[in-house]
């Protein structure tokens, strides 16, 4: 009796511990697929998404940055540009979904194919080809070319979108086609000749001109400006110097110096476009670069003017930009509307202003959030978490070989039903 006693209560407690344990995986399964429903990481899998950085010059708001912003990231001491744009959003991307995504924070000297490679995405917020140019450095160069022509590096923004920013030939040519209004410009294709310059500057009747690299150049660089009739008398041996300075370049732009009425250099009213939408736009005058020359562009007809024009050449951007062959909307744009006032020098709440596009700049320029009405870093931040699914679906859909991509095509279907998009992945 005790032996069949013992044998029943151990077959009880092996019962008892088989119920226990299936109850346990039901509620595993049912807390599983409860944080599947509201978009919770059900892995321990995460989505790394590279964000190359390396601004020095474009600050967040005062006392807005991280308080643990890293060391490493601090490319300057002064005031103008500690705490920079790029490295902050970079920041905050990582405490977004960090169940779901690594964020591998990139400075432009350790940008190479090997490391991009390892991630599944790629940002790029300022290094590329046009800064690896400026430094001079020829193995960085030659980097930053791979990197940005080689589809395996999974990059954005991809080549054909890229260049026809920076070859500024390329999207003039489309704005004109489109009636967009900009300075009369005489654009060079194969090198700069002094003699072919001058004879297109009398052909076009202006006194004063500006030539500048049109392809690669930042900040200024690669421009000469002057009176017609100095270059062809004292200034003769300037125009050749400048030829033989920028032997290199092809794509020249050649345009009728233009000026305010006063005699300053014309003003611009940058606006800002991210992820498809106006968001902001923001005053620099043509000659004043202390910090008075910047400020929010204020309420009235001039910022309504500039907006207007620059969300027209905005539709000739979506049109252009694409990521894997498909449309894809750019994170974000910076149009720049040049403007002259009728009299005088100032434009604001002026009617009879002269507007025209001075230039289109992609991700890589300054955002001058110091003068912005919104969080720049915030508003990027949730902007490029969405932007990089985007990118991952249209690789998935496409075919492109990405690493782990059942786990990449599970963690994307996860994240964007916890924001509510409707990215879907054949």
């Amino acid at each position: 009796m005790a032996v069949m006693k013992k044998a029943a209560m151990k077959k009880a407690v092996v019962k008892k511990t088989v119920m226990k344990k299936t109850v346990m995986k039901k509620k595993a399964v049912l807390k599983k697929a409860a944080g599947a429903r509201k978009g919770k990481s059900t892995t321990n899998f995460k989505l790394r998404v590279g964000v190359c950085v390396g601004k020095d010059f474009d600050p967040v708001k005062k006392g807005s940055h991280p308080a643990n912003f890293p060391k490493e990231l601090n490319l300057t001491n002064d005031d103008w540009g500690k705490y920079s744009v790029d490295a902050v959003t970079a920041l905050k991307m990582r405490e977004l979904h960090p169940d779901l995504i690594q964020i591998d924070i990139i400075p432009g000297t350790e940008l190479t194919e090997k490391r991009l490679q390892k991630n599944h995405v790629n940002l790029t917020f300022w290094p590329e080809v046009g800064t690896a140019i400026m430094s001079g450095n020829k193995k960085r160069i030659d980097e930053y070319f791979k990197v940005f022509k080689n589809p395996n590096c999974r990059f954005d923004p991809q080549w054909d979108y890229y260049d026809w920013v920076l070859n500024k030939s390329r999207y003039m040519t489309q704005l004109k086609k489109a009636g967009i209004p900009m300075i009369p410009t005489v654009m060079y294709t194969n090198g700069f000749d002094p003699k072919r310059c001058l004879m297109d500057v009398k052909k076009q009747g202006w006194e004063k001109f500006l030539c500048k690299v049109g392809h690669y150049a930042f900040f200024g660089s690669g421009a000469i400006h002057g009176k017609t009739e100095d270059f062809e008398g004292k200034r003769a041996k300037d125009l050749e110097a400048y030829a033989k300075e920028n032997k290199t370049s092809k794509i020249f732009l050649l345009q009728p110096y233009t000026l305010k009425p006063n005699g300053e250099v014309f003003d611009e009213v940058r606006n800002f476009f991210i992820d498809g939408q106006w968001r902001y736009s923001v005053f620099t005058h043509g000659t004043d670069g202390s910090d008075a020359g910047f400020y929010q562009e204020p309420d009235g007809p001039r910022k309504e003017a500039c907006k207007a024009l620059a969300e027209r050449v905005y539709e000739e951007i979506l049109k252009t930009s694409t990521f894997e062959g498909k449309k894809q909307t750019p994170l974000l744009n910076r149009i720049d509307i040049g403007v002259i006032p009728a009299k005088g020098a100032d434009s604001l709440h002026k009617t009879d202003n002269t507007y025209f596009c001075n230039e289109i700049e992609m991700i890589c320029t300054t955002w001058l959030d110091r003068y912005s009405p919104i969080n720049v870093a915030d508003n990027m931040a949730h902007a490029s978490v969405k932007h990089s699914l985007e990118l991952l679906a249209k690789m998935l859909n496409a075919g492109r070989k990405v690493p782990d991509a059942p786990q990449v095509k599970e963690a994307v279907d996860q994240l964007s039903k916890r924001l509510g998009l409707s990215i879907k992945i054949r």
